[in-house]
């Protein structure tokens, strides 16, 4: 039931991309450079008590043949969004904002803990486990793709992270 969910809702994003980027792009031919893209797995933490940020995961994914590059996100409900990576200095883990990522083409840029992840700031309302808040991921070449995060909570988050690390073989 689930997986079926989750495919009708990816295809209507699909669709609503294709048909939003259609419109957008009416009058002129881009030819092959432009880049079709989809989300999978779209998520953002709940707050921990007494946090002041939280964290956002998610894998895109680039169907065409140009490469795509994400510079800005945005969640509703949460005044500020950075996208941050974490990457290995001198044996140490450390966390920096980045300005873009690059999607290339016919690949995929999980983002996930110990890589690329979103941070969260500043929420204007309390976010609660089971919601769904809109996600806006903006591009260097002016598209837009809008989403839903699923809001879930540590727990439900680690136990993600645990078992997709350990399928990762497939």
């Amino acid at each position: 039931m689930m997986t079926k969910l989750c495919f009708s809702m990816a295809s209507a994003l699909i669709f609503s991309f294709f048909s939003s980027s259609l419109a957008a792009h009416s009058g002129h031919d881009h030819g092959s450079d432009v880049a079709v893209l989809e989300v999978t797995n779209a998520q953002v933490r709940e707050f921990l008590p007494g946090s002041t940020s939280t964290v956002g995961y998610l894998t895109l994914i680039n169907h065409s043949g140009a490469a795509a590059t994400l510079t800005k996100a945005t969640i509703d409900g949460l005044g500020r969004v950075e996208i941050h990576e974490h990457s290995h200095v001198d044996g140490m883990m450390k966390m920096q904002q980045v300005e873009s990522v690059e999607i290339k083409a016919h690949e995929s840029v999980s983002f996930q803990p110990g890589g690329y992840h979103l941070m969260a700031f500043e929420p204007q309302e309390p976010l609660k486990v089971g919601q769904e808040r809109k996600l806006t991921l903006y591009f260097s070449d002016g598209n837009r793709l809008f989403t839903n995060a699923q809001v879930v909570s540590l727990e439900a988050q680690a136990k993600q992270s645990k078992s997709s690390t350990q399928h990762a073989h497939h």
